[in-house]
C-alpha cells in the first residue's frame, strides 16, 4: 500500500516538475517574443520619427490667400496668411510677404490659395497727372460690373471704329455712369473722341476684357484730330455740350428702343434681368429705371419697372 503511494507521489512530482519546466519554458519563449516586439516596434517608431523629422525639415513657410481674389485686384496685407508646405510640393518662386503685398492678380484666385510670382504682376506708377473722370455718354456691357477692365471705342457711320481708351479698370459703376482714371493724354484724347462723336453722329461703346491679368492692352487706334483739338481749345464748354448731346442721343435711343417692345418682351427682359441681378448682384443697373424711380420718388408716387416701360412708351405715343 505504501509503495502505491510512493509511486503516485513520485508521479505526481514528475508531472509538477514537467508542467513548471513547460511554464518555464514558455514564459521564456515568451519574454524573448515580447522583447522582439517592442524592439521592433522601437525600430518602427524610430525610422517614422526620422521620416517625420525630415519631412518637417523640407516643410517651408508660403503664404496664403484669406479670401478669394478678382483678376487686377491687390492684393493688401490682410490677404495673406502664412502656412506651411513640403518644399517638393510647391514652385521655388514663392513670394515673401513683403514682396507679394502691393501686386495684383493676374487671374482669379480662391480663397487659401498658395500664391507663387507666376500669379502676380507689378501695378504702375501711379502718375501726378492721373485723375478720376466720370462718363454717362458711353454704351456700357450690360454686365459690366465694378472693377472689371474695358476699351472705350468710337464707331463712326461709316463703320470705322477706332480704340479711345485702352485697358480702362472701372473704379465704379452706378445707373449708366462709369467712374475711370485717365493721364492728361487720355483726357484729351476722350474729349477729342466726344466732340468728334458730336460733330459727326458717332457712338462711343465700351467692351470688356474677358482675362484682364493675361491679356495685354489694346493699343490705341484713334486718331486725335487736329480740328478738334483746335475747336476744343477756342471753345472749351463744346466738350460739356459734346457730352450733354451724347447723353442725350443715347437716351432718345434707349426710349426708341423701348417704344419697340412688345408686352412679352418687357416680361422677358424684367426675367432676365431678375436672374442677372441674382447671379451677378455687382453689375450695373438700368439707367432709365433708376431716374424713373428718382422722379416717382420726389412726385411721391411709386412705380414698377413693368409701369416705367409702359409709361415711357404711352407718354411718347401721345407726344
Amino acid at each position: 500500500m505504501s509503495r502505491i503511494r510512493f509511486r503516485q507521489r513520485q508521479k505526481l512530482l514528475a508531472a509538477a516538475a514537467g508542467a513548471a519546466a513547460a511554464l518555464l519554458l514558455s514564459t521564456a519563449a515568451g519574454t524573448l517574443y515580447v522583447r522582439q516586439i517592442e524592439q521592433d516596434y522601437r525600430e518602427d517608431r524610430s525610422g517614422y520619427e526620422q521620416q517625420i523629422a525630415a519631412m518637417e525639415a523640407q516643410r517651408i513657410p508660403v503664404y496664403a490667400l484669406t479670401r478669394d481674389i478678382k483678376a487686377g485686384q491687390k492684393i493688401s496685407e490682410n490677404d495673406l496668411t502664412e502656412i506651411e508646405v513640403v518644399r517638393d510640393t510647391v514652385p521655388a518662386d514663392m513670394p515673401k510677404r513683403k514682396d507679394a503685398i502691393g501686386r495684383y492678380s493676374k487671374i482669379a484666385l480662391s480663397k487659401n490659395t498658395p500664391l507663387t510670382s507666376e500669379m502676380l504682376y507689378e501695378g504702375a506708377v501711379t502718375p501726378s497727372d492721373l485723375r478720376s473722370q466720370e462718363f454717362r455718354l458711353i454704351e456700357l456691357p450690360t454686365r459690366l460690373a465694378q472693377g472689371d477692365y474695358v476699351d472705350v471705342r468710337v464707331k463712326f457711320p461709316t463703320g470705322e471704329d477706332f480704340i479711345v481708351l485702352s485697358k480702362k479698370k472701372t473704379e465704379d459703376l452706378a445707373s449708366g455712369t462709369i467712374w475711370v482714371r485717365m493721364n492728361e493724354r487720355e483726357i484729351l484724347t476722350m474729349s477729342s473722341a466726344v466732340v468728334d462723336a458730336y460733330l459727326n453722329d458717332a457712338s462711343i461703346y465700351a467692351v470688356s476684357y474677358i482675362e484682364p491679368g493675361l491679356q495685354q492692352a489694346a493699343v490705341v487706334t484713334y486718331p486725335s484730330n487736329s480740328s478738334v483739338l483746335d475747336l476744343i481749345e477756342s471753345d472749351p464748354n463744346i466738350v460739356e455740350r459734346a457730352k450733354t448731346e451724347l447723353e442725350r442721343r443715347m437716351r432718345d435711343k434707349l426710349e426708341t428702343g423701348l417704344d419697340l417692345l412688345t408686352p412679352e418682351e418687357i416680361q422677358k427682359y424684367l426675367n432676365n434681368k431678375a436672374n442677372a441681378s441674382a447671379v451677378n448682384p455687382g453689375t450695373q443697373s438700368n439707367s432709365l429705371i433708376e431716374n424713373s424711380r428718382q422722379n416717382a420718388d420726389e412726385t411721391g408716387g411709386a412705380q414698377t419697372e413693368a409701369d416705367i416701360f409702359t409709361d415711357g412708351g404711352s407718354t411718347d405715343t401721345g407726344n
